[in-house]
Order: structure tokens, then sequence, then C-alpha cells
């Protein structure tokens, strides 16, 4: 790895996070931290940048329930509600800033794996272990998802609205990634590449761009927009890619991966920029502030951590 133009990273990890595994993470847009974790528990963390410009995190609050572990994490736009996946097969919506439960779905034991949440918050979409995307209701009543999307007979390992809500892809056990209009469920565009499992999936900013992470030890830049598909193929992780966010400032991404580094690569110039080692565990999960300046991380390691680009 080549250091970025404008610095390094500086790091900070809090171990014991959780009492297990941290499987999923995210930065909302009104800048909290929201883990999920094997233990059964969701925390909001609140970053405090005192005494650091690494931030720092106190915990703000837990909940409960998730049982036999959170397996994935989605926020709606303005942060203000945020959908989990448990292996206990039901998805629960809360209200982050009430501190409150909106919903409970339980659509069956392998109907939502991973979760996607609306960039407007209204709607919640499942990856299934049969190979569709369910859509939920946040305001509906009942289980039912309200629109069954079928593009794939493989187990959905992921799934991601685009930021301007037009766009839904999924990704699968073979390697499969589809691109669906939000709306009518339409498939667009069938994106080549993997023949692994795609483990993650971020859209750019723009939404013309979707990142795709893979057990193949790639990140591959879609185009989106074109028939052709593939911009460039990142590589340099040493084993399966579980994790990738694109910034929302635009030319940089961050992957988490099961060779235990975080890397953050230059879109641009397609090459990494920057490696963390400080976890000890397989990172599952990787996500940016809504400005694109600080990234996090979390890890089997019981551990969350927080890097911050330092210029100069």
């Amino acid at each position: 790895c080549v250091k970025a133009m404008s610095g390094a990273y500086q790091t900070n990890r809090k171990e014991n996070a959780h009492e297990d595994s941290v499987w999923s993470v995210l930065w909302t847009n009104d800048d909290k931290i929201v883990t999920g974790s094997i233990d059964e528990t969701v925390k909001v963390w609140t970053p405090k940048t005192e005494t650091s410009s690494v931030p720092k995190l106190e915990e703000a609050s837990t909940f409960t329930g998730h049982f036999l572990g959170v397996v994935s994490l989605s926020a709606s736009a303005d942060g203000r509600l945020c959908a989990c996946s448990s292996l206990d097969g039901r998805l629960r919506i809360w209200n982050l800033d009430e501190k409150s439960l909106v919903k409970l779905i339980d659509p069956g034991p392998v109907e939502a794996w991973t979760v996607a949440v609306h960039p407007q918050g209204q709607l919640v979409a499942a990856g299934s272990q049969t190979g569709s995307v369910n859509v939920f209701g946040v305001g509906a009543q009942g289980d039912k998802p309200e629109a069954v999307l079928t593009p794939h007979n493989k187990f959905i390992m992921s799934v991601a609205y685009s930021p301007d809500g037009r766009l839904l892809a999924s990704g699968a056990m073979d390697g499969a990634v589809h691109v669906m209009d939000a709306v009518s469920g339409n498939l667009i565009r069938k994106l080549e590449g993997h023949s692994k499992p795609v483990r993650s999936l971020s859209f750019s900013p723009d939404s013309k761009v979707l990142l795709t992470g893979c057990e193949d030890m790639t990140v591959i830049m879609h185009d989106v927009s074109q028939a052709s598909g593939t911009v460039a193929t990142l590589t340099g992780h040493d084993s399966w890619v579980l994790s990738v966010a694109h910034s929302p400032a635009g030319g940089e991404c961050v992957s988490g991966s099961s060779d235990k580094r975080v890397r953050v690569w230059d879109l641009g110039q397609r090459q990494c920029v920057f490696t963390s080692k400080e976890h000890t565990d397989q990172v599952w999960s990787v996500d940016y502030n809504a400005s694109g300046s600080k990234f996090v991380s979390a890890s089997d390691d019981g551990s969350v951590m927080c890097g911050v680009q330092v210029t100069g």
C-alpha cells in the first residue's frame, strides 16, 4: 500500500465494545454509530472528539432481544430509523431517537438475512436464503412483504438501495449481482465479475457506481448506467472481502476482510492508500461518516475501530 497523498490515517480501537463478535456497524448521517453483535444486542454510540481528532466511542443506548445475534444493520438517510436482522430470522425496526421498537417483522426462518432501509425510511428490503428480496413497509400491518422480488435462485448475501432511492441491488451466494428498479422491481442490469459469494454492496453518492465486495478477495467497481458494467477491480486483501463502503465524499472506499485488515482505496488511482492491522480477527463490517472524513469498522474480536484521515 502507498500512503494517501493527503496523509495517513489515525485510528482508535474500542476493545470489548460487545461481549461477542460484532458483525455489523453503521455511521448514521446525524453522527451516531450503531453496532450489532452475536451477543444479541444493538448498541448506539456517540463518537466523541473533544480530546482527539479520532473519535472515542461513548455508549449511548442498548437495544436487546435480537435472539441468536445480529446479522445486519441499515439506517434511514435521516438517521432516525434503524433496521436489524437477526439469526432468529426476525427483523426489528428501531427509532434511534426515541429508543423505541417501531416494528417487529417475523417473515419466516429463512426470509431475512441482510437488510437495507430505503433512504426515505418507508421501506426495508431483506435478502432471503431462498433467493428472493422481500420488501416490507415500515408502516404496514403484519409480517407479509409488500413486494417479493426474485432476481436469484441462490442465497442472497447482500442488499443495498442507491442514495437516490431509485435502485435496489442484490448480491448472491453464486457471485451474481442484480440491479433492479426500486419502484417496479424490474431487473435493470445483471453485473458480471464474481463467481463466489458477494458479501457486501455499496453505491456511490451519485448512485452511478456500485461497489461489490466478494469472497474472491476483490472489490469490483461497476458502472450501473452502462451495460458493460465493470470499471475496475481492486485487489490486495488476502482473504474474503466481507464489507465495503463507498465514501459519501466521492473518490474513496473502505473495505474489511477475513484477513483482519481494513483497507482504504483511492478509486481514481485504483489503489490501496491505507491499511490498518489493528483488528485481531476478521473484519465483518465497515462504514463512513456523513462527510467521508472518518470510517468505522467492526470485527470478530469484539472491538469497534474509528479512523480519521490526518492531513498535513
